[in-house]
């Protein structure tokens, strides 16, 4: 009889396959897709009737009921991040949640659920952190580099758990991964820790990410940050954390003071990404910018929010072309200059109320320039010049 690789883990027993195991063995091991199962939940709610729009907002002390009411009516798959500093999250979460599929109860609601550091926010989940859970930097690097410490078991299963009462006793659809690729080669706790270090990590945030899968059940959804583009010439990064999660986050399309400007080649590369990933099955969250974000001191964020919205309106056709021209089903298209509320999540766009309808095929392309026909939308962009153009019928 045959048995594969999920099939083995279930009957041996995770903990005692990953003892004494080299890292290299433990991350191929547990590369796989998830189940069609997975899939078929992560795409529930998924619609071409319009732009399909995501959400990630910080919901401080909460919203008012317009402002819930708003979010169900625009947004397919939403995040809730950062709570008040004096009150536990989670409970004004399970509220937001209740109030949005009451409305619309094929929405799916996940809650940013930070796998690096720790998030003083969530209150409740905290409170069965485990002794000595973390990982110190040196005396002399920033005391902000701390850090879980995910080669103690105690601590992937107190993150594990507290993503599963997200979803069991706060009624989540699942969580937003954040830092799930910290410790990957080359990038931060690489850097800080070492590459040894920074390697038992990663095996650690694996065998994390597998435990927290099965402990939320086969209808949650689990979304990492970030998944790039990349130069010609250059291989992907981060296609490991896709086959263990049901999707990610593209957050750094044509971002303002990041790779600015991105080539042609870059931003190409990461519209295939996406349509590869979603082709999968995967959930994939496309975060476009306008010309300015929060953390730039422009004259734009200088402006009344009627200003910033006027700028934001100006900007919106190229990064949605370029959406729109690679997106498959599971694709959502997130427009923000930041992660708080007042940063654009309540913002309305007439491209967004248009009618659009499926694809009708896949984009055509010549050189840098891509066409492609919806029912009711004709979508034109060109990479390297920057034009752009949807007409709508």
């Amino acid at each position: 009889m045959r048995i594969n690789k999920r099939t083995m883990i279930t009957r041996i027993g995770w903990k005692h396959i990953l003892r004494g195991m080299p890292v290299s063995w433990m991350l191929g091991l547990m590369l796989w897709t998830p189940s069609l199962a997975r899939a078929q939940y992560a795409a529930s709610g998924f619609s071409w009737d319009r732009v399909p729009l995501y959400a990630h907002v910080a919901i401080g002390e909460g919203f008012t009921q317009e402002q819930y009411e708003f979010l169900a009516d625009q947004y397919q798959l939403i995040t809730f991040t950062g709570g008040p500093r004096l009150q536990a999250v989670e409970p004004i979460i399970a509220d937001a949640v209740r109030i949005i599929k009451q409305r619309k109860p094929d929405r799916r609601v996940l809650a940013y659920w930070c796998s690096e550091t720790p998030r003083t926010h969530y209150r409740e989940l905290n409170k069965h952190f485990p002794e000595d859970g973390y990982v110190r930097p040196a005396p002399d690097e920033p005391k902000r580099q701390i850090c879980f410490d995910l080669t103690n078991p105690a601590v992937r299963t107190w993150w594990a758990d507290s993503a599963a009462r997200l979803v069991a006793e706060y009624g989540c659809d699942g969580i937003f991964v954040d830092g799930a690729t910290i410790s990957m080669p080359g990038a931060t706790w690489s850097r800080v820790f070492g590459q040894d270090r920074a390697a038992e990590l990663e095996a650690g945030m694996f065998a994390m990410l597998k435990e927290a899968q099965e402990k939320m059940g086969p209808t949650s959804t689990a979304v990492f940050n970030p998944l790039h583009g990349y130069h010609d010439g250059e291989p992907p990064k981060r296609q490991d954390y896709l086959a263990v999660l049901d999707g990610a986050m593209i957050d750094d399309f044509n971002r303002p003071g990041g790779r600015e400007p991105q080539s042609a080649d870059y931003l190409y590369n990461t519209l295939k990404v996406m349509s590869q990933a979603a082709k999968q099955g995967k959930v994939i969250v496309f975060k476009a910018w306008p010309s300015f974000t929060w953390r730039i001191d422009s004259e734009t964020m200088r402006q009344p929010p009627a200003g910033q919205h006027a700028v934001a309106k100006r900007d919106l056709v190229f990064p949605l072309a370029c959406f729109l021209v690679a997106a498959e089903a599971n694709c959502y298209f997130c427009y923000t200059w930041g992660w708080a509320s007042q940063y654009g999540t309540f913002m309305q766009y007439p491209e967004f109320e248009k009618p659009l309808g499926a694809p009708k095929g896949n984009a055509r392309r010549d050189g840098w320039a891509f066409r492609r026909e919806f029912e009711h939308a004709s979508v034109f962009v060109n990479l390297e010049t920057r034009e752009a153009d949807i007409r709508w019928k």
